[in-house]
């Protein structure tokens, strides 16, 4: 005989925590499948109607869900927010072939990198003549100084993180490095001679969504007294657009 744990077929109770709450209820309007009640949240999750109600207005004030006349459904901050945690994995595989052709054409150091708070983090790398820099994903580097991040900023259109990472320039600093910029976005390529890394110099150029959304920077970098930055610049350039190329075909 089926013991009577197995025929218990009441809702399992209500989360103490906001979080759990919030947990719940998201996953209650994905359950459904498509519209869904107050009162059925509120059914589906143990939750007072009330708690359901203000927890799914302020859910659809922030985008996580939205409510139509069909009833609440999922909201597109989810959908964007899981776009972005997929980015690393389509930038890699889109960019992957481009890195293999760079370093065979080059022999040096390649390093895709994505932006973060007022880094660039590194999500491939191929070490070529700089062994001693680290080739493990998640390498930061500072936006400020560095190739790719100046590759990155330059084609940036949110100017609040231009306006965050140069605050601590000084005047004269903040207009040569608005100046730099603005030759960077007309080479579509930026340069770093030993700013960054004492003996290193590196070269990138940014990655763009099919919409022309800056995603990342591709960067090229060599021991600065035997890789001129400028011989090397063509190949840089036409790596960031062939992995632009390669995600609008994706």
């Amino acid at each position: 005989m089926s013991s009577l744990t197995e025929w218990d077929t009441s809702p399992a109770p209500a989360p103490n925590s906001v979080l759990g709450r919030i947990i719940a209820i998201l996953d209650a309007v994905k359950e459904a499948g498509g519209y869904v009640s107050v009162t059925d949240i509120a059914a589906r999750t143990s939750l007072a109607k009330s708690t359901a109600s203000r927890l799914v207005s302020e859910l659809t004030a922030q985008r996580y869900l939205q409510r139509t006349d069909e009833g609440i459904t999922l909201g597109l901050r989810l959908f964007e927010l899981g776009a972005r945690a997929s980015l690393p994995r389509r930038l890699i595989g889109a960019a992957a072939p481009v890195i293999r052709n760079l370093v065979q054409a080059t022999g040096e150091r390649v390093v895709l990198w994505v932006h973060e708070g007022n880094d660039m983090v590194s999500i491939a790398a191929v070490p070529g003549r700089l062994p001693m820099l680290p080739t493990r994903a998640g390498t930061r580097s500072p936006a400020l100084t560095t190739a790719s991040g100046k590759a990155y900023l330059a084609f940036c259109t949110d100017q609040r993180i231009v306006d965050r990472i140069s605050a601590r320039l000084v005047d004269a600093a903040a207009s040569s490095f608005r100046d730099e910029l603005s030759h960077v976005r007309a080479a579509v390529l930026a340069v770093d001679i030993e700013a960054s890394y004492p003996g290193i110099a590196a070269v990138a150029s940014p990655v763009l969504s099919p919409d022309r959304v800056v995603l990342g920077a591709i960067s090229l970098a060599g021991p600065s007294d035997a890789m001129d930055p400028h011989s090397v610049a063509p190949l840089v350039r036409a790596a960031g657009s062939n992995v632009t190329r390669r995600l609008a075909a994706a």
